[in-house]
């Protein structure tokens, strides 16, 4: 099976991206030591995915990419992402036993919280 490996994030302002997604999700940041700028997000150990980030400059992709992140519990999810400069979209969704909520990092990347039941 062909699996996600890796998201790719580009943004013109590539410190407060990152930010946000170290202030919501705890993710660790480093910074690639050599051109193009780009820093290096990850997730945690285990299974998963990694992402980085890009100036917009920098990449030929669109921005406004969507990426998929587990959470405990969305409801404490939603304070952290208001908090860095996100924005909710809608209600929690319910379908096939889980829950799910669309927000949007501070440069409209949309990020779907899955909450696994």
């Amino acid at each position: 099976m062909n699996r996600i490996i890796h998201v790719k994030i580009t943004s013109d302002e590539p410190d407060r991206i990152t930010e946000f997604y170290r202030e919501t999700f705890n993710w660790s940041v480093t910074k690639f030591p050599n051109p193009p700028d780009g820093w290096r997000m990850d997730s945690g150990k285990g299974p998963g995915v990694n992402c980085s980030v890009y100036r917009s400059d920098d990449s030929p992709m669109d921005r406004h990419i969507s990426i998929a992140v587990s959470v405990p519990s969305i409801e404490d999810m939603v304070g952290r992402i208001r908090a860095a400069g996100g924005r909710i979209m809608h209600d929690k969704i319910h379908a096939f036993g889980n829950s799910y909520l669309y927000c949007q990092d501070p440069d409209g990347n949309i990020i779907c919280l899955v909450e696994f039941r």
